[in-house]
């Protein structure tokens, strides 16, 4: 018994006490300071008053859904059913029409990802990681385009995926670890908001099989494959409970073909490396700082150093989750602005702890750059970002003149079609407040326009049409017939898609005169 030896104890104790008070009582700076900056740079979304960009084709469907509607029967669309559920549900709980109700659903979707975001650098590092990891997804979120801000298909499964990461990296009670069922299942349920989250299983199965991942928690190979199979059966139990469901709505057919057998890519090389070279410089130019940040951090782990070699087997899952994200954003070839969103969260979290490092003087990576020049670097793209969204959004703000007009001259329960494709065309059934007389709230189906093809007069598109598409056309102006019909092709020079091309629509249209 040593006296001086309990007195240094119970001073470490009380030191450790008085520290932990401390950062309790800190914590809600940082926390409050990230709230404000998401309600701040989302601010020109939840003023917004309309829709905006993809939110006006969702919006449609839950719509229809809350009219006693179904997904793919009663409109459209070719994203997976959940994504149309959670409108649904907002335009239950909210009201329908109700854009500032989508937006603040979309700031909570935001933050609850930072939220998980920040809890996984915090368990791998500590709590300043965390905050960086929450900011960095914040604050490239929205890059250099207005239409990010929307409450999109990838900002919405990015939430799942995350939080199946966060249970994958957590610290186990068991061998066994159960808890991987749920994982499994919030991939699957990630796939049933935007199809290319389903390939996230891909590294967080790896991440179990690693040699790393045993050794650091003190497993066999008998218990990384039973989490492997746990992780699995969550996945495609999900999926199987999902396929009852559909089946007993009489979707299950419809939800397969729209949301997976019609995805297939017609892109040539050259469109493909057309579509690449419209988005990826851009994205490459306004993300330079995490770009930047992760290549640190990156450096850093290739030399023994910084955080990341005591996390060999989290490193590698954020790197083949990086890999397989840049596979989800290229699959199609389309490669549009918000599909980069998928890659956000394994860049916030492979470069935070090269940011947090700045943060702290520690400047072993960052030797020709200072923390005030790096400050300075993300305020100004903060900044110019909050600059382009507020410009973007206020140049759409009120509805058409033609949409204000079918509004005045229709009646509530008067149904309308608008012959186009464009989200704005779809856009039009919510500017007018009128509801769409057929399933086909855009025009493809009936057309077989490709997306993300420059169009010419030599064009065939023909073949692409979907079979049986006009009869069903046929059939819906039969149960409800419109009001009006809007040939929003007609404005446009040229007229890619002429109503007279189409025999149905060109008599109907002599017929009711």
């Amino acid at each position: 018994f040593n006296p001086r030896e309990v007195d240094l104890a119970v001073g470490v104790s009380r030191d450790s006490y008085a520290s932990s008070g401390q950062r309790r009582r800190r914590w809600p700076v940082p926390l409050l300071a990230l709230v404000a900056f998401v309600l701040v740079t989302r601010l020109p979304a939840l003023l917004h008053p309309k829709a905006i960009d993809d939110e006006q084709v969702y919006a449609v469907v839950g719509i229809e859904m809350l009219h006693g509607g179904q997904p793919y029967l009663s409109a459209v669309e070719r994203k997976p059913p959940l994504l149309f559920a959670v409108y649904d549900a907002i335009f239950r709980v909210a009201g329908a029409y109700n854009w500032p109700a989508v937006h603040l659903v979309m700031v909570l979707w935001t933050l609850a990802t930072m939220g998980l975001l920040a809890l996984i650098a915090r368990r791998l590092f500590d709590p300043a990681t965390g905050w960086w990891a929450a900011f960095l997804y914040a604050l490239f979120l929205p890059w250099a385009d207005y239409r990010n801000l929307a409450f999109n298909g990838e900002l919405l499964m990015n939430l799942p995926v995350v939080a199946a990461f966060a249970l994958g990296f957590a610290p186990a009670r068991s061998r066994w670890r159960p808890e991987l069922l749920l994982a499994g299942a919030l991939v699957a349920l990630a796939f049933l908001l935007k199809q290319p989250a389903g390939i996230a299983a891909l590294p967080l199965g790896l991440y179990l099989l690693l040699p790393d991942y045993r050794a650091a928690r003190g497993l066999s190979w008998i218990h990384s494959l039973a989490q492997g199979a746990l992780l699995t059966l969550g996945y495609l139990g999900t999926f199987a409970v999902a396929a009852l469901v559909l089946h007993h709505e009489g979707l299950l057919h419809q939800a397969l073909y729209w949301s997976v057998l019609s995805q297939g890519s017609p892109y040539g090389l050259d469109n493909y490396a057309r579509n690449l070279w419209k988005a990826l410089p851009l994205f490459v130019v306004t993300t330079l700082p995490l770009l930047f940040g992760t290549g640190v951090s990156l450096v850093q782990a290739g030399r023994g150093q910084g955080p990341w070699p005591a996390h060999r087997a989290e490193l590698t899952a954020l790197l083949l989750l990086l890999a397989v994200s840049v596979v989800g954003v290229s699959v199609n070839g389309q490669f549009l602005f918000h599909y980069f969103i998928q890659l956000l969260p394994p860049l916030a979290l492979l470069a935070a702890p090269a940011f947090a490092e700045l943060w702290r003087g520690e400047r072993r990576a960052w030797a020709w750059v200072g923390r005030g020049f790096v400050t300075g670097w993300l305020a100004v793209t903060a900044v110019a970002f909050l600059v382009a969204d507020t410009i973007g959004l206020s140049r759409n703000r009120r509805p058409g003149r033609s949409a204000e007009y079918v509004r005045v001259h229709t009646g509530p329960t008067d149904r309308i079609f608008v012959w186009g494709q464009a989200d704005a065309e779809t856009g039009f059934y919510l500017d007018a407040r009128r509801r769409p007389a057929s399933r086909y709230i855009a025009s493809y189906p009936l057309t077989g326009h490709i997306f993300s093809v420059p169009w010419s007069p030599t064009l065939d598109e023909s073949s692409r049409i979907v079979p049986g598409a006009w009869d069903s056309l046929a059939s819906d102006f039969a149960r409800h017939p419109p009001r009006y019909i809007i040939d929003a092709e007609a404005v446009r020079d040229p007229v890619r898609y002429p109503i007279d091309r189409y025999p149905f629509l060109r008599d109907y249209l002599a017929a009711h005169k």
